[in-house]
């Protein structure tokens, strides 16, 4: 462990920094802390995806303070980085950089996207702590997170007592006042807008909270703990409560070791004994608890995740490809489990396969590396802070250091059977408390080594500029300033544009997030024209306007994301109601604001093939460019199809492609062009036979499949159809059925055309043994056994 500067912070404000330096670097470290909390306290319920918010926090906020970091690391010039300073960076820079790689043979870019941008912003975070915050700046970002825990905590007891005491969401008003209440009947989320979030901040805050109770004894921070332990029960999220045990045994053993040392009145082996109930405990709960199905769903997941993993062992697929590929390698009982065939698995439901899938043996061994050194640096830390303490209380430092580093390694034990690492508000951490890690361990930030030697120096004169370098350096000042509000005004108007007017809101919920949500808009844009003008206005270069420049726009960029959000639910609020061209028009929107969000792209072709109008017309707001009508088949297939670029597998798509294959072909043959209809014909088939491999127990499809058999004339096809779908085929399950009315009176009725009476009476009455009520086996029925003499149907005959 490097030695600590022996500089008070203090004795810093005296060093002549370069302009712009220290006002630089004052803004990252109010900034920082501040978008964390906003990250993981805000949500916003007039998005398509009530966390959109979070992520455009992210991507905006994350992507302004990258601007500010590399505004400043100009601004210092030479003693911006050492050689030396690598050697705590390069785990970091190394996963970064591979992240880089990762992404260039990613075989579906776009889909990849929002990943990508995420993990760039994670690794920097944790570059800009360890190389700008100093012990002062960690002390305000560990009080900040504090805050931030209240306010999620906090909100999740309103939950709690709301779910406990008040009347469901149809019954009757409550105590939460958003219109999210009981979303998930019971279960708490808070702000996180999913339990199991909530359940992984839960587990990572609290040895946080109680490592700063220790330090500071404040009798705040007692009712904090045990609200958190009330929400984490609230959750009913059984892979937290095991994440909780974990952290629980962590906690107490690096407590035991470092803190406690030889004051143990017990043996270590015992001590480790008694530590070991509360993750014994917690696994023996879950396991008694524990829904089964869960189970299933995640050994299906990890094992189709380990097949991914084969295709590309060594490199991986790609940073963020696991939803665009995992559609092909979907294990059926998946769709059992979920009892739907039109959903999507985003992840792994384990972080760690999930980055050996994404990165290859390659990147996962730098992520192994960056968990490693960030352990053994911060176990290190604590062994220098607490030697020799013989029975003295330990530095303040060491508590901070216990806490952050019990906290990443219950995220990390946590995410063993979740998800959470990759959402933003549980992901978010992930680039945080390392770099928070390793500055406590190292005792400063790297920047004060590089001006250690110059504590009150005398002063400098001002170097002396030429003329032509001072108009530059004006005009790009001027240039930056102009975009700068320009790009503000932009975001206001918009806003306000998006959020409506208060008269537009009557529930008391929408009216408080209405003020709130100004409130913080404003407050952001406010700060970031406050420190991005600063910045170039005290800096003296050039560069820092055009860096400036450049940051604006991909945050502008990312502003647009979270406006097709917005138009995605309003497009959704239209398709529930039937007004279909309305709904067109926002999904259009979507799209020209995130060329590469699929959803609207397939809910567009969807609803071009339900209402498949074959006149041909112009209409920009569904699409159409360049003057040229279209008919609604052709409006669907280009949507399909731009589905298909960006997700080949997504969903039903296939079998939607197929049913407007169907459709064509009874247009043409009621227009009377049976060839030109048979085209079509074969080519749903095909999409169907895709389908298929995708979802072998989807009986539309069998059925579908069937009936074209049937329209070819084909009955023994058909039969096999049937047979496909009820005896489940492609389960690999002895015994198993997808025994249904319908799927018994289907393949009676192929049997029937076959000739095959016996089996068919057979099949028509197992369908009315199911429901004695089904009109079409009980009609069929009646007709076989009026055709044929009853000692060849009668049971058992066959």
């Amino acid at each position: 462990m490097a030695k600590k500067t022996n500089l008070p912070v203090s004795d810093f404000e005296d060093i002549n920094f370069a302009p712009g330096v220290s006002f630089a670097r004052k803004a990252i470290w109010w900034w920082l802390p501040i978008l964390y909390l906003l990250i993981s306290d805000t949500f916003y319920l007039r998005t398509y995806d009530s966390a959109q918010v979070k992520i455009t926090l992210l991507q905006m906020g994350g992507i302004g303070m990258l601007g500010l970091w590399v505004s400043l690391l100009i601004l210092e010039g030479r003693k911006a980085f050492r050689r030396e300073d690598f050697v705590f960076m390069a785990p970091f820079f190394a996963y970064l950089l591979y992240v880089l790689v990762s992404f260039t043979h990613v075989p579906y870019k776009g889909a990849s996207v929002d990943d990508f941008v995420r993990y760039i912003i994670y690794m920097s975070v944790t570059l800009i702590v360890i190389r700008e915050f100093t012990s002062e700046a960690v002390d305000r970002l560990t009080k900040i997170l504090i805050i931030t825990a209240y306010i999620a905590i906090l909100y999740g007891v309103v939950q709690f007592l709301d779910t406990r005491f008040f009347p469901p969401k149809d019954q009757g008003p409550g105590l939460d006042p958003f219109v999210w209440r009981w979303a998930f009947g019971l279960r708490v989320f808070s702000t996180f807008g999913n339990p199991n979030f909530f359940g992984n901040f839960l587990v990572l805050i609290l040895p946080i909270i109680v490592t700063q109770f220790l330090k500071r004894k404040s009798v705040f921070l007692v009712p904090l703990i045990l609200m958190d332990l009330l929400c984490l029960y609230a959750t009913a999220t059984k892979g937290a409560w095991l994440g909780f045990g974990i952290s629980s045994f962590i906690f107490a053993v690096f407590y035991g070791y470092f803190f406690l040392g030889d004051s143990l009145k017990i043996s270590r082996k015992a001590f480790l004994g008694l530590a070991s109930v509360i993750p014994i405990t917690a696994f023996f709960v879950i396991y008694l608890l524990g829904n089964p199905t869960s189970y299933t769903f995640r050994i299906s997941t990890w094992l189709s995740t380990w097949e991914m993993i084969e295709s590309r062992p060594l490199t991986g697929i790609g940073v963020g490809s696991f939803k665009v590929i995992y559609p092909a390698y979907r294990r059926p009982v998946i769709f059992h489990i979920e009892g739907k065939h039109n959903t999507e698995t985003d992840h792994a439901e384990e972080e760690h396969l999930e980055q050996w899938m994404d990165n290859g043996i390659i990147g996962f061994g730098l992520y192994i590396w960056l968990i490693a050194f960030v352990t053994i640096v911060g176990l290190r830390g604590l062994g220098a802070m607490t030697e020799n303490l013989k029975g003295s209380r330990p530095p303040p430092v060491a508590y901070d250091l216990l806490g952050y580093l019990t906290a990443l390694l219950a995220m990390l034990a946590h995410n063993f059977t979740d998800v959470s690492m990759r959402f933003v508000s549980s992901g978010i951490f992930l680039g945080l408390l390392p770099g928070v890690i390793v500055n406590l361990a190292r005792g400063h930030a790297l920047w004060e080594l590089h001006y250690k030697e110059e504590a009150k120096p005398a002063a400098k004169e001002t170097p002396e500029h030429s003329a032509l370098f001072t108009w530059a350096m004006w005009l790009a000042r001027l240039a930056g300033m102009v975009g700068l509000l320009y790009a503000a005004f932009l975001v206001v108007t918009e806003f306000a544009e998006l959020q409506g007017p208060l008269n537009n809101y009557v529930a008391g919920g929408e009216i408080l997030q209405w003020y709130i949500s100004w409130a913080l808009l404003l407050g952001c844009v406010g700060f970031f024209v406050y420190a991005f003008a600063g910045v170039m206005l005290k800096g003296v270069s050039v560069a820092v306007p055009a860096v400036v420049l450049l940051t604006l726009l991909p945050m502008y960029y990312f502003w647009g994301w979270f406006k097709g959000d917005v138009n995605h639910n309003m497009a959704i609020f239209f398709s529930k109601q039937g007004k279909w061209e309305e709904a067109i028009t926002y999904y259009q929107k979507v799209n020209k604001l995130n060329k590469y969000f699929i959803m609207p792209y397939y809910f567009t072709g969807n609803v071009f093939n339900d209402r498949f109008n074959m006149e041909k017309s112009y209409h920009p707001e569904w699409g159409d460019k360049a003057n040229e009508p279209r008919n609604d088949f052709e409006r669907a297939m280009a949507a399909y199809e731009a589905v298909r670029s960006m997700a080949p597998n997504y969903v039903q798509m296939h079998h939607q492609v197929g049913t407007l294959y169907i459709k064509m072909y009874d247009y043409l043959m009621r227009a009377g062009k049976p060839q030109e209809a048979a085209v079509y014909l074969d080519k749903a088939m095909a999409r169907f036979n895709l389908y298929e491999k995708l979802d072998p127990v989807y009986p539309l499809n069998y059925y579908r499949k069937a009936q074209i058999d049937i329209q070819r004339k084909d009955f023994a096809a058909a039969e096999r159809e049937y047979q496909h779908d009820l005896y489940a085929w492609k389960c690999f399950i002895p015994g198993h059925l997808h025994a249904t009315p319908e799927a018994y009176t289907n393949l009676a009725n192929a049997e029937f055309a076959l000739g095959k009476y016996a089996e068919a009476a057979g099949n028509y009455r197992k369908a009315l043994e199911l429901n004695p009520a089904f009109e079409q086996a009980r009609r069929n029925l009646a007709i076989v056994q009026s055709r044929v003499p009853a000692s060849r149907t009668a049971p058992g005959k066959r």
